[in-house]
Order: C-alpha cells, then sequence, then structure tokens
C-alpha cells in the first residue's frame, strides 16, 4: 500500500507543477483610447477611432477635459502642377499604331494566353501589354 500512496503523491505532483505557472500566466489585454476634440474644443475621451461617430451616446458619457483645446488655422495644401505626358514615350490607352509610329516594330510579339486576351511587345528597355480586342497599351514597364 505504500506504493499507491506514493504514486498518487507524485502524480499530484507532476501535476501540480504543470498547472501551476499556466495559472500564473497573465492573459495580455489592451485598450485604445482616443483623444479627441469635441464639438466646443474640448478634449474628449473615447474607445473608438475620432473619425467615426459609430457611438453617439459614449460620447456622452466619456471624460471631458475643462480646458478647451487651442485652435490651429488651417493652411491650405497646394498640390505641385501635374506634368503632362511625355509625348515620345507609350502610354496606357494608346493604340497600336501609335505605338509602332513612336517606337518602330516590336524585338518580339508574345501572345499570352487566350483567356487572358493580352499580348505583349518587348522593346529593348520596355515591355507593352495590349489588349487584343482593342489594339490598346494596358501597362507599360520600363527600365
Amino acid at each position: 500500500m505504500p506504493s499507491h500512496s506514493m504514486r498518487l503523491v507524485r502524480n499530484r505532483a507532476i501535476a501540480a507543477s504543470i498547472l501551476a505557472p499556466a495559472l500564473c500566466v497573465a492573459v495580455p489585454a489592451s485598450a485604445e483610447i482616443y483623444k479627441c476634440v469635441a464639438k466646443g474644443g474640448f478634449a474628449l475621451y473615447q474607445n473608438f477611432p475620432c473619425q467615426f461617430d459609430s457611438n453617439p451616446q459614449g460620447t456622452k458619457t466619456a471624460l471631458v477635459t475643462s480646458n478647451p483645446m487651442p485652435t490651429k488655422p488651417v493652411v491650405p495644401v497646394v498640390a505641385p502642377p501635374v506634368k503632362p505626358p511625355d509625348p515620345t514615350e507609350p502610354r496606357i490607352g494608346m493604340d497600336a499604331e501609335q505605338v509602332k509610329a513612336m517606337l518602330g516594330e516590336p524585338m518580339e510579339i508574345v501572345p499570352d494566353q487566350p483567356s487572358d486576351g493580352i499580348e505583349t511587345w518587348r522593346y529593348l528597355n520596355r515591355t507593352l501589354h495590349l489588349d487584343r480586342s482593342t489594339q490598346q497599351v494596358v501597362d507599360v514597364q520600363a527600365w
């Protein structure tokens, strides 16, 4: 009988040594709090991004500070002017005759799989993909 009780104690000790570290491991938890600007310029803390107004009731119970946020003047951003396409470079939408007039005959024409309907024209420094049905450029790859 002593061997049975010793085996039981040993099994419990093994089980405890396996389970104890597993129970001590903390489960990682995370929460995101977003600081937004309320209508009156006050700081508004909420649990969803500021650009979404998906919780109108939650904004009433959110923590609002008494210090208004300083307003900054809005400075318009001016985009750089759009550069017109280079007339010596092939571009998407050109037809096959325009490409041949610009670059000449391709070094190689590779018909792709019939289901794709795309034809590849290879030149020395670029590859063009043309739609077989419209004979227009759909992609330009230069190197």
